[in-house]
């Protein structure tokens, strides 16, 4: 990974950043802990940038070096917070089997993934597996949904899988700001 166009080697096992994304989520964890844990993820040494470092480490999460220049341009554009709709905590069941029955991957035993491998495989599981199906059902809008009918059998639905209420908070740079101040 390049921090100020210098390499620093990180970790890069899928397992090591699921406990990242569930560090990052965890709300009884104060930021400014958070991010001296976060740093933890760089092997060798930690650069002295902090913010840049950070800030390195989550366009590894969100895999932005494995994009092609097209998407990496549009990635500078503000995108919405999207609805979270998949929690490796509460998922981890439906994850696991998708990835025994599609790809005959053991994720308890494999002994290595690169974290961008696990999630190019995530995306491409087939939308008839139940990961898939609960993404689907959770993002729903369902103000767009006409049926009354259908409404009343979606919301049921998505009672029933919905992921448990959480104060997210997403890093934003005040809250690295405040790190620093």
């Amino acid at each position: 990974m390049k921090v100020n166009g210098r390499k620093y080697p990180i970790e890069t096992d899928f397992r090591e950043w699921i406990r990242f994304v569930q560090l990052v989520e965890d709300e009884d964890v104060p930021w400014q802990i958070k991010c001296q844990l976060l740093l933890q993820w760089y092997t060798d040494c930690v650069p002295e940038e902090l913010e840049e470092a950070l800030y390195a480490l989550g366009d590894f999460l969100a895999a932005r070096d494995f994009e092609d220049e097209l998407e990496n341009a549009e990635s500078d554009v503000p995108r919405p917070v999207q609805k979270q709709v998949y929690s490796f905590e509460q998922d981890a069941d439906c994850i696991y089997s998708a990835f025994r029955q599609v790809y005959g991957i053991n994720l308890q035993t494999i002994p290595y993934m690169h974290w961008w491998e696990f999630q190019a495989l995530f995306a491409g599981l087939p939308e008839d597996t139940e990961i898939k199906q609960r993404i689907m059902y959770r993002s729903i809008d369902l103000s767009t949904v006409k049926d009354k009918n259908e409404k009343k059998r979606i919301q049921k639905i998505q009672r029933a899988i919905a992921l448990k209420k959480r104060n997210q908070r997403k890093l934003s740079d005040y809250d690295i700001g405040d790190m620093f101040a």
